[in-house]
């Protein structure tokens, strides 16, 4: 039997940021351990997320930025066939995509499976399945932007949390009443680096932190020079695969409301958040209404001293911190990915039913 393939597209760069590719690496990955090969293809990526990708950067195609969205999925039949076979499942993660994308891409790959990962609902999207993970959002918002048969997967139950956070989840959540170290991460690029800013406010209080940034992080030296001179209690993680256990081992986070959101909810780590896009502010207002992050506002009204005042404010409300902890515990359980990942394989069985 042939291996079934998966092609992903999305993009990361430092204006974009990394989250539509690192979520689709944690499907991909999922999908791997079921025996598919995925492929990844970008017009933008840094090399660090390619090798990272399941079966490192042989699964991953670069594709000409300026190439018209109109032939691209044509060119992704030929350059997938190359790989090992026309895609059984098709997954876009990418705003700038929508049906006329979606409907080349069918014509090319005829009997894939078709999956848009969306957090905008403001566009046709002419697929099997789509999955909007974010808080807020009904099934009944693309009622008019998917066919009629189509899967519509709504909400944190089926956020793509990678499973090493079940794991530490199913070991026993870990009581937040003593804000003892505090996890600072903006996500892969963090342009406007407000992660600097945050570093500045837990320095002035003295608390231990870990510092993560990523791939496409693009004030890395002043950063690094920085920590080493003037915060010594604080530790620097590059590109890091060890997120979950730096978030276990915190009582507070310090970033945005992007999908590390949920991830951070699977282990009931309260949060302090500042928006750096658009799609992030309805899930930043969500999560302080349900009282498990703190929305502290937009990246350029945000200074240093807003942040460290937050953080002493939790520091010395002890019972404030741990309600946080168990609101965030109950928006999501951290299993997501094998939900999507099972409705992915009904899909295929169905459509191996009917070839």
């Amino acid at each position: 039997m042939r291996q079934p393939i998966a092609l992903f597209r999305a993009d990361a760069s430092t204006d974009i940021g990394t989250g539509h590719v690192v979520r689709c690496r944690t499907l991909a990955t999922a999908l791997a351990a079921y025996g598919w090969r995925t492929v990844l293809a970008a017009a933008q990526a840094p090399s660090s997320l390619r090798a990272d990708w399941p079966g490192g950067a042989a699964n991953t195609i670069l594709l000409d930025v300026d190439m018209p969205a109109g032939p691209e999925p044509e060119e992704l039949a030929v350059l997938s066939a190359a790989l090992g076979g026309p895609a059984d499942l098709v997954v876009v993660d990418h705003y700038g995509i929508d049906a006329r994308w979606c409907d080349a891409a069918r014509t090319n790959n005829s009997n894939a499976v078709l999956m848009a990962i969306d957090d905008l609902a403001d566009r046709p999207l002419g697929v099997d399945i789509v999955l909007n993970q974010n808080l807020g959002v009904e099934a009944d918002a693309y009622r008019t932007l998917v066919p009629a048969p189509a899967t519509v997967l709504i909400g944190p139950a089926y956020a793509l949390v990678r499973p090493e956070f079940a794991v530490i989840r199913d070991r026993g959540a870990r009581r937040r009443e003593r804000l003892d170290r505090v996890l600072v991460m903006f996500g892969g690029a963090d342009r406007s680096d407000v992660t600097l800013r945050a570093v500045h406010a837990v320095a002035a209080i003295g608390v231990p932190s870990d510092v993560v940034v990523g791939a496409a992080y693009p004030h890395l030296p002043r950063l690094a020079n920085f920590l080493a001179a003037e915060v010594p209690a604080a530790r620097l993680h590059v590109n890091t695969s060890a997120i979950a256990e730096l978030a276990d081992a915190a009582s507070l986070a310090i970033g945005a409301p992007g999908s590390a959101s949920w991830e951070r909810c699977a282990l009931g780590l309260p949060s302090l958040l500042v928006t750096l896009a658009d799609n992030q502010l309805a899930v930043g207002r969500a999560l302080d209404r349900l009282g498990a992050a703190e929305l502290l506002g937009w990246h350029e009204d945000v200074a240093a001293g807003t942040i460290e005042a937050a953080v002493r404010r939790l520091q010395t409300s002890p019972s404030r911190l741990a309600s946080m902890s168990a609101a965030a515990m109950a928006v999501t359980d951290g299993r997501g990915t094998d939900r999507v990942v099972a409705t992915i394989l009904a899909a295929d069985s169905r459509r191996m039913a009917v070839r």
